[in-house]
């Protein structure tokens, strides 16, 4: 009876033991389901990106890149729709300013140097260390400088979307033996002797499109700045350490550039054309030379008639007789970069920055490079027999350059609009050098008294 008892109490023990088991796992298994629910929901999360930029699909060597890895990260990530908008670079500059101003601005876009302070002053931008910290790989696949342009202090306010020289001379070699020039200029006074011979055989020396305000300061002033000044003198006004606009290096500078449109060195209408506009005059042999980027590489070998394409040389601004610039120096670096809305979070943040990893990866630098590009990044794994004859004329010249800062990368954007404006003003005679240089002060001033 008593052994009846035992065994009753025993099996009863283990009965309540197997359910308490039984309990235990089903609470566990409870507590399992929605993490995992969770997480597959952030897999599979149906997420929209706005992306607006200056990506035209033009066929230059930085678009081809760009839509190559844009269309790798559609593949890559199936659930996320971007909603693009591609401007021209003028209207884009506009508006991402309209869009920032009144705080709409979209999920990704890029960013200019100079807009770098105003967006991060006001939360709109954030440091991306921790993205980069946490794939080296990625942060040490861009060449030395690259985040130059967007660093402040230790942060990284941007991914450059390459790196490359803003003022380059394209010019017809044919048109210059014709004028009876047969080799480029080798020192400014040279130069101005050449503009001259030009205009006497009917040319337009140097056709130019400044209607967007950048062109002049960013592909002319910022090197023959350079070659007047020195880059001392520019870190020193950049950082406020006492050099100031109404130096005398700096207004000759403006005096040099005045004197071209007083010897009717450029075509009438600068200021009503664009950067894309003033190579027509370039391709129909009416101009001889014209100043632009190392984006327009690309270009012209898509856009130039044969014969211009093939008598088209590189230079660049001669060295100037008694100024403190080196005479190897161009203004370049990235002046632009991908950037995110700092108001992302969560899923939609993490796809931002996967898209901005994808437009710093092989399939948007190799393409590039391969065209004729500067891409932010190492590229080690390419076709070499791609590049393009005036790109390879490009690589030769490289060998021997020096970057220094562009203007509008580097300087406010309330200097830079003074100045800008104040080159379309000085080049239709409304201002003199010497007035513009005091304009520029006094907004260089305003700013520091705020």
């Amino acid at each position: 009876m008593k052994s009846s008892r035992l065994i009753k109490r025993i099996l009863a023990i283990i009965v309540i033991f197997g359910l308490v088991l039984s309990l235990a796992a089903c609470k566990k298994k409870a507590a399992e389901q929605p993490q995992q629910s969770s997480q597959n929901k952030n897999i599979e999360e149906k997420i929209t990106l706005t992306f607006t930029h200056m990506f035209t699909n033009d066929g230059s060597a930085i678009s081809d890149g760009f839509y190559n890895a844009l269309n790798e990260y559609k593949k890559a990530h199936p659930n996320v729709t971007i909603k693009q908008e591609a401007l021209s670079h003028d209207t884009y500059e506009t508006k991402i300013k309209t869009l920032a101003a009144g705080g709409e601005l979209p999920d990704v876009f890029v960013i200019k140097g100079s807009m770098v302070d105003p967006f991060y002053n006001n939360g709109q931008i954030a440091p991306l260390n921790d993205a980069l910290d946490s794939d080296m790989a990625w942060k040490n696949s861009f060449v030395e400088g690259a985040f130059d342009d967007f660093k402040r202090g230790d942060k990284i306010l941007g991914i450059p979307i390459q790196v490359q020289p803003t003022s380059l001379i394209f010019y017809n070699r044919e048109i210059f033996k014709e004028a009876g020039i047969n080799e480029f200029p080798k020192d400014w006074n040279e130069f101005k002797d050449a503009v001259k011979k030009l205009k006497a055989k009917g040319y337009i020396p140097i056709t130019a499109g400044n209607k967007g305000k950048w062109l002049v300061e960013s592909c002319i002033l910022s090197t023959l700045g350079d070659r007047f000044t020195g880059t001392d003198w520019f870190v020193s006004v950049r950082d406020r350490k006492g050099a100031t606009f109404t130096d005398p290096e700096f207004v000759n500078a403006l005096r040099a550039i005045d004197e071209l449109v007083k010897m009717k060195a450029f075509n009438s209408d600068i200021n009503s054309l664009d950067n894309n506009q003033q190579r027509t005059l370039y391709y129909n042999k009416k101009a001889a030379m014209f100043f632009e980027g190392g984006w327009a590489i690309s270009l012209v070998t898509n856009e130039a008639p044969k014969d211009v394409l093939d008598a088209t040389e590189l230079a660049i601004i001669p060295p100037v007789p008694g100024g403190k610039g080196l005479p190897n120096t161009v203004s370049g670096g990235a002046g632009w970069a991908f950037q995110i809305n700092a108001k992302l979070d969560g899923s939609k943040k993490n796809a931002a920055l996967a898209l901005l990893k994808a437009l710093s990866s092989d399939a948007y630098s190799r393409p590039m490079l391969e065209k004729g590009g500067f891409p932010a990044t190492k590229v080690t794994n390419y076709d070499e027999s791609k590049l393009s004859t005036l790109a390879k004329k490009y690589q030769q010249l490289a060998k021997n350059i020096k970057y220094v800062p562009v203007y509008d990368v580097q300087l406010s954007p309330g200097v830079i609009e003074v100045m800008n404006s104040g080159l379309q003003d000085m080049i239709i005679g409304t201002i003199t050098p010497e007035k513009l240089a005091q304009k520029i002060q006094q907004e260089y001033e305003r700013e520091a008294s705020k």
